[in-house]
Parts: structure tokens; C-alpha cells; sequence
């Protein structure tokens, strides 16, 4: 089986390259506006770029997760993607992971609620015109550095911004019981609902970590689909996104947007699992894609 990815780096210059991975797979480096990803037993395309923002900001110590990014740098990342890419609302993913007939689109999204969504990011993302889901932690409205009531009804009216849940506390709901979940699940919907007067029926895990269970408790509670960071089956409710932060210079960023960096996420996960004692770690594995 041989992997051939044609890897968009359109700021970096560097020459045509190619890296022996193993025997049987060979990764390809070369100039192009996006990237594909190919399987020899069969084409195969990679799964829409769905991206995770937090806070908009330059602190002068990077917070936990280093999930701040500069607002210079975020308006360097919106202009390529207006460039380059076509962004769209993240329903507008939810008929066909691998993009079908329409090939594939990037969805932004933001997670927790941070108020410099509203005085910061939403000002750029006019600028280019480019949609997102805000997933807010209800039980973080009103706190310091997040949206008040008042900031999220006004951020929510805007025609650019879709407001999806992020659960009530921001917990680890894999450690949490089905009856906890359920709460958490339920409570968090129905005070946002409350306070933006809009339908609140897309959810993102807190910390990216979700499991069959939750899965099927978000469902049950009534979501139309929920986004994960790299966990769960890449299904309904536990799609993946992949995470923007401080330390994701333009190669990087394009990189991660392109879908260069899936094959290396994919295999990070099945290394954890191998580890873990789940199951053996096979080129095979790549075939999943």
C-alpha cells in the first residue's frame, strides 16, 4: 500500500522531497494549493478540516494547552484561508465526511466562550466573511474573560455565528457517569437555548474526549451531531476537528488545514492504543483513512 500526500505549502519554498516511512508506505511532499491524500487500493478522500480556536489574544505566558493565538496571526490564517480554501458553516459538513461530489471544505470553530470571540475574532472573521460555531460552556457565561448573557445573545443574533454546547462545566465527560453525562448534556442545552432564544442542537467534548457511551447519550438528549479532537469514531457524535494554538506558525497551520497532518494524528492514535494493550499497530491501519 503506498500513502501519497501532496502537501500545500504555498509560504514555505521548499523543494520537491520524498521520506521512505516503511516498506510499504511512502509519504510525498509537493507544491500544490491543497492537499490530497491517495490510497493505491483505491481513491480515497480525506475528511472535511474542521478547526478548533479558543481565545483570540497575546498573552504574555501562553495558557494551558497553549491555546491562545494572536490576533495578527489569526487574521494572517483567515486571509489564506478566503484565499484558498472554502469555508463553510460546520452543518454544512454533516451530509458527507469525505466532502462526496463537493470535495472538501473547511468549517472554523471556537470553543468555550471567551469574550474576546466577540471583540476580537468577530471583527476579522467580518472582514472575510467567514462563518463559525462558537460551542459554549453555559456555566461559564458571565464568568471573567467569557461572554456575559448579554454578549452571547448579541453574538448569537449575528448572521456569521451558530452557537453549539460545550457542556455545563467544561468536565471530562468520559470519567463522568451516565446520569452525570445526562446532566450535563441536557442542562447545558437548555440554558443556553434560554439565553439566545435559538436551537441548540451541535455539541463539542470538552477537552476533545468522548466514547461510544457518550456518544450514544448525546444523541439520546436530543443533539444533531457533536465534534471531538481526535477521539471517539470519527462518526456522528464524535467527528474530528483538528486544534489551532500559539505554537501553529503558516507551514504548520497550512499543514494542519490541507490534511497533511491527519496521517500523523491517525498514527499517534493507534500508537496510544497499541500501548494502551487495545490491539497490534499495522501499516493496515493507514487503510482506515
Amino acid at each position: 500500500m503506498k500513502l501519497a500526500v501532496d502537501w500545500a505549502f504555498k509560504t514555505s519554498g521548499e523543494s520537491n522531497s520524498e521520506w521512505a516511512v516503511t516498506d510499504e508506505t511512502r509519504i510525498h511532499r509537493n507544491s500544490g494549493p491543497l492537499a490530497t491524500l491517495s490510497l493505491e487500493r483505491g481513491a480515497h478522500k480525506l475528511m472535511h478540516s474542521i478547526l478548533v480556536y479558543h481565545t483570540i489574544s497575546s498573552p504574555a505566558e501562553a495558557l494551558p494547552g497553549d491555546i491562545d493565538i494572536s490576533p495578527e496571526r489569526f487574521e494572517q490564517q483567515l486571509r489564506w484561508l478566503s484565499r484558498w480554501q472554502q469555508v463553510v458553516r460546520l452543518d454544512e459538513t454533516l451530509g458527507d465526511v469525505s466532502g462526496g461530489s463537493r470535495g472538501r471544505v473547511v468549517a472554523i470553530t471556537f470553543d468555550d466562550g471567551f469574550r474576546d470571540n466577540l471583540t476580537v475574532a468577530l471583527p476579522l472573521l467580518e472582514k472575510f466573511r467567514l462563518p463559525i460555531t462558537l460551542f459554549v460552556v453555559a456555566g461559564f457565561v458571565g464568568q471573567d474573560g467569557y461572554l456575559s448573557g448579554e454578549e452571547l445573545r448579541e453574538i448569537a443574533r449575528h448572521p456569521l455565528v451558530t452557537i453549539g454546547a460545550h457542556g455545563l462545566w467544561h468536565r471530562h465527560f468520559t470519567r463522568l457517569s451516565d446520569d452525570a453525562a445526562r446532566l450535563e448534556l441536557r442542562e447545558s442545552r437548555s440554558l443556553l437555548s434560554n439565553i439566545t432564544g435559538r436551537k441548540i442542537d451541535l455539541m463539542a467534548w470538552p477537552y476533545g474526549e468522548c466514547n461510544t457511551r457518550m456518544e450514544r447519550l448525546s444523541e439520546e438528549c436530543g443533539y444533531r451531531a457533536a465534534w471531538s479532537v481526535w477521539k471517539g469514531t470519527n462518526s456522528t457524535y464524535s467527528r474530528w476537528r483538528v486544534p489551532l494554538g500559539r505554537r501553529d506558525n503558516m507551514a504548520r497551520f497550512i499543514a494542519k488545514v490541507s490534511g497533511a497532518y491527519l496521517p500523523t494524528k491517525f498514527l499517534e492514535n493507534k500508537w496510544d492504543r497499541f500501548r494502551n494493550g487495545d490491539r497490534p499497530l499495522e501499516c493496515a491501519d493507514l487503510s482506515a483513512l
